[in-house]
């Protein structure tokens, strides 16, 4: 691809990125609180998350299908874009039906949108994998999700300020769905002037998904899209609930429910530069696995305090380990796989990571309604702190499983930990002191 086309795509891949953004801020944070607002109860919320995982996942396996069937990339992606604005769209029609069918309603729109999601997921970055300068990834995609992350936020934040003022909450969050189904259609139309980039793939570079997993033993690709699912799976044991937990238990207003989940990705935001410096000099790899460490005690922490200041620090260290982890999670994936068979391994890597947090949310609807009280008389508790303990199970044993495939500056795990966490620039700063103190003391 010359540099003017390149340019051209990037241009208009970041105008997409902008109304997509737009989109993600009037919903991402506020599927649960329209859910809770219609009146489902925790084994309904069970299921707001989980069948739109289960159904976007099982298309993820065609995606590759479909884009070799239409022989472009461009066109699979601009026409499902088009499909998810209508999903959204579709929102008005909760006012013409039963108030005892709106969550059955707004579960099957939510599906929709995330099955026409999923395909535009896997066909995106495949193409953006080709369009970005290899050894840019992790620059320009940190570049990219901070300006673009700031949008998100900015649009999370008009839509909570929004809820809180307007007195009809059923009202304010259909036309928050609505504008984001408009703000998707511009979004589409910006995609549509990429340039396509065309893929020749031989039949025998064609492989089914068995085939895929059969290569468990030999493959360090396969072993680490099993621990991404894996850590997925209880990762989303707890994630449905978060938002329960603080609108239903702690009885936030949406004021304060806003500044919490805003937390997280005003930090992750800002430090995104340093996450995307640091896996392209160090690995995509270690930094997986040092922010996954990290990431295990995040749902542990909510167990010591129900203090606003503390669950906001709380999320402002989750932004930031999640960030980095997010970022590596994908680039790791452009890095291991082909150019040929590069979609293919992100659907079948989406695939299996959707699968396994379609099976831990449906664990944890269940467990949300089952599981005795006994972290603090809570059962949300509870399952936060077995998801934290499921994810550390998952991180020590897969910690030397998969490996980096660039060569990259070498960094011990610890040493790298310690600067994640700001103590190695204490300890340096505090040897740049101490060694001349002690080579007087010693002198004397």
């Amino acid at each position: 691809m010359n540099s003017i086309n390149r340019t051209k795509s990037l241009y208009f891949s970041f105008l997409d990125g902008i109304f997509a953004s737009i989109m993600m801020g009037f919903t991402l944070n506020y599927v649960i609180p329209f859910a809770l607002v219609l009146g489902a109860n925790n084994v309904q919320i069970g299921i707001l998350n989980a069948l739109p995982q289960l159904f976007g996942s099982i298309i993820h396996l065609k995606a590759a299908d479909i884009v070799e069937y239409t022989k472009s990339r461009l066109k699979v992606i601009t026409l499902f874009v088009f499909l998810q604005s209508v999903s959204y769209l579709l929102i008005l029609s909760l006012l013409f039906i039963t108030s005892q069918q709106h969550i059955l309603w707004f579960i099957a729109l939510t599906t929709l949108s995330s099955i026409f999601s999923s395909i535009v997921g896997s066909v995106w970055l495949s193409l953006m994998s080709d369009t970005v300068e290899k050894d840019k990834y992790g620059e320009y995609f940190a570049w990219r999700g901070k300006v673009l992350g700031i949008i998100n936020l900015f649009a999370s934040f008009l839509a909570g300020f929004f809820l809180g003022i307007i007195e009809n909450k059923f009202y304010g969050f259909i036309i928050l769905f609505f504008l984001a189904g408009i703000a998707r259609i511009i979004s589409g139309y910006f995609i549509s002037k990429m340039e396509d980039i065309p893929v020749a793939v031989t039949p025998d570079e064609k492989f089914s998904y068995v085939e895929f997993i059969r290569r468990f033993k030999e493959s360090n690709f396969v072993k680490y899209v099993l621990f991404v699912s894996l850590f997925s799976f209880a990762v989303s044991i707890a994630t449905p609930f978060f938002n329960v937990y603080m609108l239903k238990e702690l009885g936030m207003s949406y004021y304060e429910y806003t500044v919490v989940t805003l937390s997280a990705a005003v930090s992750g935001l800002f430090l995104l530069p340093f996450w995307g410096r640091a896996a392209d000099k160090i690995g995509n790899a270690k930094v997986v696995k040092v922010t996954g460490l990290l990431i295990c005690f995040l749902p542990i922490l909510w167990i010591f305090s129900k203090n606003l200041i503390y669950l906001i620090l709380i999320n402002i260290f989750g932004g930031y380990v999640w960030a980095g982890f997010n970022l590596a999670v994908v680039n790791f994936i452009f890095d291991a796989a082909s150019q040929k068979v590069r979609t293919r391994c992100v659907s079948y890597f989406n695939f299996t990571n959707g699968m396994f947090i379609f099976l831990g949310t449906l664990l944890s609807g269940w467990l949300a309604t089952h599981i005795p009280s006994l972290i603090n008389s809570s059962k949300l508790l509870t399952l936060f702190f077995i998801s934290g303990i499921s994810r550390l199970i998952i991180v020590l044993y897969f910690r030397s499983k998969f490996y980096e495939v660039r060569n990259v500056e070498h960094i011990d795990s610890k040493e790298f930990l310690f600067t994640v966490l700001g103590v190695k620039p204490v300890m340096d700063f505090s040897k740049s002191v101490l060694y001349p103190l002690r080579k007087v003391l010693n002198h004397k």
